[in-house]
């Protein structure tokens, strides 16, 4: 690494997230109940995969042995307090870096010291592979989890491209007039001033790697999505408990209304769960989870939460509760305008 490397808060934060599960040697589970409690786990080793080799630490007492990357054979030890301090100074230069994206100088040792050459990772969902010590059951388990940032701007569960956008037909003809008046707003204010108008509204057309993926998680996911994403540009809300609020308004599915608000949510999870443990729009996907473990969430004040997958119905409604319909940049994404009685929008999860 040198100093002039820049990188932005999500990625300084996985450097950090490394380097403060092996100082701390154990990782907290966060339930989405603030009164549940929470367990602590004691970690053998992490591995974090770069350019396709696997880095691994192994916590030895108080010391972290760095693994030799072919035999896997100790090469040098770390001292975990000298650690812990460098992880509190990385925090701190993460939280006070200026712009997008900035150098931490002070990040060069740690680095070295860990043998690795590069901050990021792999660009998959896994970001580090963790083995824990469950002493309920008295056995060692690895698993892989994605890091979720909160030190700056709030993190993205499922980001924004082109592969997000959704088509959608209006069926009444707008004139050229009409068109560019409509174009002049922002998708939310358009949207909302075609649903004020009573204009009909029907998806037409969606990225088909997108489509064939959201089917693997339900036949209707791709129908459902389509109306996820144009009630939340309509102005009444972008929480998920929003969302489903207005479907069970509308019901375009028909869902039987004695059971809608049930199955509206339990197809919202199902779709939150997907992202966050493997599925992304423009790769085809099999159904297979990647970040088996599930997600570690970094809080604004460095603390580091793990929302295990293990306990499904916990990290499923930590998702729901903690995630929102974005509006990302039009002009990146293209998207927010009507071109021949056609309108584009575009579809972003973020959380809270």
């Amino acid at each position: 690494m040198t100093l002039s490397d820049n990188k932005n808060r999500g990625e300084w934060s996985e450097l950090y997230a490394l380097t403060s599960i092996l100082a701390t040697g154990k990782i907290q589970t966060g339930n989405a109940s603030e009164n549940a409690e929470n367990t602590e786990f004691p970690i053998v080793s992490v591995t974090r995969k770069i350019n396709g080799i696997d880095h691994t630490f192994r916590i030895e007492g108080l010391e972290i042995e760095v693994l030799n990357t072919s035999d896997q054979t100790p090469t040098r030890r770390i001292s975990r307090s000298d650690l812990s301090r460098q992880s509190e100074i990385l925090l701190s230069k993460i939280q006070t870096g200026k712009g997008r994206s900035f150098p931490i100088p002070e990040a060069a040792p740690i680095l070295i010291a860990l043998g690795l050459d590069k901050v990021t990772g792999n660009g998959e969902k896994t970001d580090l592979t963790i083995t824990t010590y469950d002493s309920r059951v008295k056995r060692e388990s690895e698993q892989g989890f994605s890091i979720k940032s909160f030190i700056g701007s709030k993190p993205t569960l499922l980001n924004a491209s082109g592969v997000t956008n959704i088509e959608y037909t209006i069926q009444q003809t707008l004139t050229e007039s009409e068109t560019e008046s409509l174009n002049k707003l922002g998708p939310i204010e358009l949207v909302s001033k075609l649903e004020k108008d009573e204009f009909d509204i029907t998806p037409s057309n969606m990225d088909s790697r997108f489509e064939e993926n959201l089917k693997m998680i339900d036949s209707e996911m791709d129908k459902l999505l389509a109306q996820i994403v144009l009630v939340s540009y309509e102005g009444k809300g972008r929480t998920m408990k929003d969302i489903v609020n207005i479907l069970v308004e509308k019901n375009p599915l028909r869902y039987p209304s004695v059971n809608s608000e049930i199955r509206y949510t339990h197809k919202i999870k199902d779709l939150l769960e997907a992202v966050a443990l493997g599925m992304r729009p423009s790769e085809s996907w099999t159904g297979q989870t990647e970040a088996k473990g599930g997600n570690l969430i970094v809080t604004s004040n460095g603390a580091i939460l793990c929302h295990h997958a293990l306990d499904k119905d916990s990290l499923r409604t930590y998702l729901f509760e903690n995630t929102f319909i974005d509006t990302p940049s039009r002009r990146r994404h293209n998207f927010g305008s009507i071109i021949k009685n056609v309108l584009t929008l575009n579809f972003q999860i973020r959380f809270r």
